[in-house]
């Protein structure tokens, strides 16, 4: 993937590859927005994710996770930084928690424009 700065081209690029679907979460699972296709964390895999950070305020984090579902429904979930940490289950955040996930590739990682790149 070539370097891109911004959510937008990133979910242009993750459509291209079949990443059609948008989920949202509900208390502990997400839901596909368009056909309200429910999955419980056991349901999907986390293959990417892309980090940005706010150019003014590091608490404007967001994540873009790339998700493919157990029945082959391939789509993202973009969640902010803190966003939905009382509205969801710590079963369901915890497979967003990629620190110990050595499978998923974060080499498309996003770094803010006019900052040095670094690994992840």
């Amino acid at each position: 993937m070539n370097h891109m700065t911004t959510l937008t081209e990133v979910m242009e690029e993750l459509r291209t590859k079949g990443y059609t679907h948008e989920f949202g979460p509900k208390k502990d699972y997400l839901e596909e927005k368009s056909t309200e296709t429910k999955l419980k964390s056991e349901d999907f895999n986390v293959d990417k994710f892309y980090r940005f950070e706010g150019t003014s305020d590091p608490g404007d984090e967001m994540t873009l996770y790339a998700i493919t579902a157990s029945n082959g429904m391939k789509g993202v979930f973009v969640s902010a930084q803190g966003t939905y940490a009382n509205e969801v289950s710590p079963e369901l955040m915890a497979k967003f928690n990629i620190t110990d996930r050595a499978h998923v590739n974060t080499e498309g990682s996003v770094q803010p424009i006019g900052h040095e790149e670094t690994t992840h």
